[in-house]
């Protein structure tokens, strides 16, 4: 049986969030509490609360240097892991919480966050991608193919998205390009062969 904080993280995450930051500041789950702030636009509070938990919580760390992209004002830099764990997830929750403002403010930054760490690309890709934004996932992962051509996972999603827009001939050879690279990929053969039987 889920706890509490289990339940009201769960529910943060799903989209709602009327009592979670009660919750999560009364309980002294401060991380927690400061992306509630976040999506109420209470950046500076957001700021405190993460500051509280940054020495011990990466992820809270990792909070400090978001609020600084949602306020354009970098004054230190990311570090790979934080970008690696973290970037999607919450630009999944800003999009979740139709943040555009801040999402776009993150994305102004994703040419500083590369040089941290290059994968940036495909992130920002992939989680367009996962929310159905194919014109925002398509750019970003033509820029990341130019850093890592060599990733399976990155052919695939433009495969995907290439079937999508019934462009069969590049849908498959982007996906014949990941399973080059990686045979057996689950996801990549059952589109092709998805592709194979409808135009047989």
């Amino acid at each position: 049986m889920p706890t509490e904080y289990e339940r009201v993280k769960k529910d943060f995450l799903s989209g709602r969030i009327k009592g979670c930051k009660t919750f999560f500041e009364s309980h002294g789950y401060f991380t927690e509490a400061a992306y509630c702030y976040i999506i109420l636009d209470k950046l500076d509070k957001a700021q405190e609360l993460f500051a509280k938990s940054a020495n011990f919580d990466i992820r809270a760390h990792w909070g400090l240097f978001l609020i600084q992209l949602l306020k354009s004002e970098i004054s230190r830099q990311p570090t790979y892991f934080e970008i690696r764990n973290f970037l999607e997830i919450d630009i999944n929750i800003l999009i979740l919480y139709c943040k555009g403002n801040y999402v776009e403010r993150i994305m102004k930054y994703t040419d500083f966050m590369a040089f941290y760490n290059p994968e940036c690309y495909k992130f920002m890709g992939r989680v367009f991608w996962a929310n159905h934004l194919m014109d925002a996932s398509m750019y970003y992962l033509m820029m990341a193919k130019d850093k890592f051509y060599t990733d399976p996972e990155l052919h695939y999603l433009l495969g995907y998205i290439y079937y999508n827009d019934k462009d069969i001939p590049k849908a498959r050879k982007s996906l014949e390009s990941c399973l080059n690279m990686l045979p057996g990929y689950a996801p990549a053969v059952k589109l092709l062969d998805k592709i194979t039987q409808q135009n047989a």
